[in-house]
């Protein structure tokens, strides 16, 4: 039961991590992506710093370090997704963003020195065939902004793996707080560098509410039920969760933008789909448990 409750908190963090795509498009064309970035979790770390202090929990000097890498893989996602969001559509970033869980499994096997699954292999074909019908135009180039956010899904991908690892260790507060302040910190340091951060206090409020409930959703509460998640499942189990995400992204991007996959980018979509789900599915029932592996 905790397993399956596991999985669906982490389909609905898929859910929501879809729906800030559209919603974050609308807030680039007010707000720069470092700027973006740093009001968001700025606020997010003002929200969990107290409430890590109030529960002080013992940690490795280690731990604080790899929560502190985790916060800077966090970071560096984000921001070649946001930057990447500004020149490429939405339904197509969270389609390529949702590349991250089939790159998972290959990971975790270099990581565990074993080959990864034929299943594995034939999803990841898929996927490739679906990225390069959903990212190439008619004269074969790509869109720089395709390029980023499938950086971004290296990153995410990191992410996932290594949150395998540290979220059965380390108290869930401590953990998503790390995570957060790193992120906060270097976001603003190159808001600042940019010079954009001023931006800010003329943003309208429409923007402040998208910002403040992506902040709420996409943030705080995507990353606490993550970290708590990962405690009681694998890997491989998070992975097939987060396939949902750019379906959402599509149908949230439908919804408020107007966006329409069509022709040869619906056909690489669905690929992509399929590619995620083939390589992630089952993948979970001959991994240990995550709480065992402690």
């Amino acid at each position: 039961m905790r397993r399956l409750s596991a999985d669906l908190a982490l389909l609905a963090v898929a859910a929501l991590w879809g729906l800030t795509f559209p919603l974050g498009k609308i807030v680039l064309e007010t707000l720069t992506p470092f700027a973006y970035m740093a009001v968001r979790f700025t606020i997010a770390a003002v929200v969990l710093v107290p409430l890590m202090l109030r529960r002080p929990v013992a940690t490795a000097r280690r731990d604080w370090m790899a929560a502190a890498a985790l916060g800077v893989v966090l970071f560096l996602g984000f921001a070649l997704q946001k930057i990447g969001l500004r020149i490429t559509t939405a339904s197509k970033a969270g389609f390529i963003t949702g590349l991250s869980v089939v790159m998972v499994p290959v990971i975790w096997a270099v990581w565990m020195r074993r080959i990864p699954h034929q299943r594995v292999m034939t999803g990841i074909a898929a996927a490739t065939v679906g990225l390069a019908l959903l990212t190439l135009n008619g004269s074969l180039a790509v869109n720089v902004g395709d390029l980023l956010v499938l950086a971004c899904a290296v990153c995410f991908a990191m992410h996932i793996a290594i949150m395998g690892r540290l979220a059965p260790v380390l108290d869930t507060i401590t953990l998503t707080t790390v995570q957060v302040v790193v992120a906060a910190v270097l976001s603003v340091l190159a808001a600042l560098m940019e010079g954009s951060l001023p931006g800010v206090a003329t943003a309208s409020a429409l923007v402040w509410g998208m910002i403040l409930f992506m902040t709420a959703a996409g943030t705080l509460a995507a990353l606490l039920i993550q970290a708590w998640a990962q405690r009681f499942t694998t890997p491989a189990h998070t992975g097939l969760m987060f396939a949902f995400e750019p379906v959402a992204a599509a149908i949230a991007a439908f919804f408020i933008l107007g966006e329409v996959l069509v022709g040869h980018q619906a056909w690489g979509a669905a690929l992509i789909f399929v590619g995620i789900v083939i390589a992630e599915l089952n993948q979970g029932r001959a991994e240990i448990p995550v709480e065992v592996r402690r």
